[in-house]
């Protein structure tokens, strides 16, 4: 067995996260052969030695994007029974984006929820919810500036 030197490229917000990165991408591009492939992946972490060649930026500032619609006068409420899978479930063929809402009283979201059960095979909750009648219920949408990821690069010795 030998030693190979190797110089690889990752990128990253800290040291860390673009070490990662650059054995993922030193894996796709040499192999994986049971640890020894000569790069940054078949390498001791103590051993290397990096260089940041760009800076990682955070953001540090947040957009607010208002929604268009306002609504006006008062607002009125509905209160409705939410039909929902449990979290963690694995087995079943429910499809997770959907979900039940139930506008009438609590037996019926029961009843329900049963005949969901048996028909898609899995357990679910229900919980009850004030939803916004005649309106928009979306205020506001609130995102952080975009960050920009670091580079540095990677220089070590590696098994091969």
């Amino acid at each position: 067995m030998g030693h190979q030197n190797y110089s690889i490229v990752g990128h990253g917000m800290s040291e860390h996260e673009a070490r990662q990165d650059a054995i993922r991408e030193d894996r796709d591009e040499n192999g994986h052969q049971e640890g020894y492939n000569g790069g940054i992946s078949s390498s001791d972490s103590t051993c290397d030695k990096f260089k940041v060649l760009t800076k990682p930026i955070v953001a540090k500032r947040c957009t607010v994007e208002k929604a268009i619609r306002k609504t006006t006068g008062a607002r009125k409420w509905d209160t409705v029974f939410v039909i929902e899978p449990q979290w963690g479930f694995s087995e079943g063929n429910y499809n997770h984006r959907k979900h039940a809402v139930v506008k009438t009283t609590q037996g019926d979201a029961i009843t329900k929820a049963k005949a969901m059960a048996l028909e898609f095979n899995c357990e679910f909750a229900i919980t009850i919810e004030k939803r916004l009648i005649g309106g928009d219920s979306n205020i506001a949408s609130v995102k952080p500036k975009k960050a920009t990821m670091g580079k540095y690069l990677f220089t070590g010795s590696a098994r091969c």
